[in-house]
């Protein structure tokens, strides 16, 4: 006699097996199709609730700069400022001002220590900030952890130049390097034009007198024009081809040395700062030193901002270096944008913050010397 495979249900209903298992594997089916519905709705709730959180409200980008150095920073942060809203969900308002001194740092001490940590209060720092303490170790002015900020993203890669003026003693690189004395000027001790300055007076042997203060680029240039001071090192080629463009023309203003990793297209015969070094410690140490230019422009946002607020700005940041109207701005102005998403330049800080404790040893020993002073 042949055995009945078939299964009796509680309601006496004789079901084969087959039959239990297609109706399970719809009861799967529809569990799932549950799950995807609820996991939806959860996260359709989240993006409403972020808009709602930011609808009619206002964020505020913070410039580390002065106004006046609107050539730079600021003429980036205000550019990103007219477009970011549109695409933080809500659409708040964007409001660009200025907190400037100490080359950045009360921005980033700002952010860092008393801003709001629900986006509502980013800021656009200078592109060293997040390498202070490398350098400067005991001696920075940086009050936070910079692999703890919130990196959002930055608006270009950076190369910067080696400025000097039809006055200056010195009338080439060559005269640089042979010693000749000559003054430059710089902004907070922290700043990328000071510490630019230093390193290269403690690597390469030049005599430059440092005069640091200055609020900004601009008001070195201005310096410059009254024969206050003869150049200055790490101002962006970006800003320096727009603002100073007929300085450059004239001849009253010339660029004697690239200061990056790579150089920008725009100057390949002129000498990059990497290619001078043949000693490998130094060259560890200015790689230390220029990777920052690859995070010509950053903005950031506080320690502690929760990370889906994080991704919802990073987002916004990258899809604003998209937006036509911000592409067109751009092109009037004659800025370069070449975004960095927030994640690489996350990377870029927290890679630094790795190197050996020899090399960062070896670039604090070279910026505290008191030659390079």
């Amino acid at each position: 006699m042949k055995r009945d495979f078939t299964h009796r249900c509680r309601t006496g209903v004789h079901v084969a097996p087959a039959q239990v298992l297609r109706v399970f594997a719809r009861l799967r089916t529809v569990a799932a199709c549950v799950t995807l519905a609820a996991t939806t709705l959860f996260s359709a709730a989240a993006v409403s609730q972020e808009a709602s959180s930011f609808r009619a409200k206002q964020i505020a980008i913070y410039v580390g700069f002065s106004a006046t150095s609107g050539i730079g920073y600021d003429t980036y942060a205000r550019v990103l400022g007219q477009v970011l809203g549109k695409y933080i969900p809500g659409k708040p308002t964007v409001v660009v001002s200025n907190k400037p001194g100490g080359g950045s740092m009360t921005a980033a001490n700002y952010i860092a220590q008393v801003a709001a940590k629900d986006g509502s209060e980013i800021a656009m720092v200078g592109r060293g900030v997040g390498m202070d303490r490398l350098v400067f170790g005991a001696k920075s002015a940086a009050q936070f952890d910079a692999t703890k900020m919130n990196w959002l993203g930055s608006m270009n890669n950076e190369v910067s130049g080696f400025f000097i003026s039809d006055t200056a003693p010195v009338k080439s690189l060559e005269d640089v390097l042979a010693g000749k004395p000559f003054i430059v000027g710089s902004a907070g001790v922290s700043s990328d034009l000071h510490i630019f300055s230093i390193v290269t007076n403690a690597i390469f042997g030049s005599r430059m007198k440092i005069v640091s203060g200055y609020p900004g680029t601009n008001e070195i240039l201005l310096s410059l024009e009254r024969g206050e001071v003869d150049g200055l090192l790490g101002y962006s080629w970006a800003a320096a081809r727009t603002g100073s463009a007929e300085m450059l023309r004239s001849g009253k203003l010339k660029n004697i040395m690239q200061l990056g990793l790579r150089k920008h297209a725009d100057l390949p015969d002129l000498p990059l700062v990497m290619d001078l070094v043949k000693n490998e410690d130094d060259r560890r140490v200015l790689e230390l030193i220029f990777a920052r230019q690859a995070m010509g422009r950053p903005l950031v946002a506080p320690p502690g901002t929760p990370p889906a607020t994080v991704a919802m700005l990073r987002k916004a940041f990258m899809e604003a270096m998209r937006d036509p109207e911000l592409i067109e701005t751009a092109r009037k102005l004659t800025l370069e944008i070449d975004a960095m998403p927030g994640e690489e330049v996350q990377g870029i800080v927290e890679r630094l913050h790795g190197f050996p404790e020899a090399v960062i040893a070896r670039t604090q020993a070279l910026a505290d010397a008191p030659a390079a002073r």
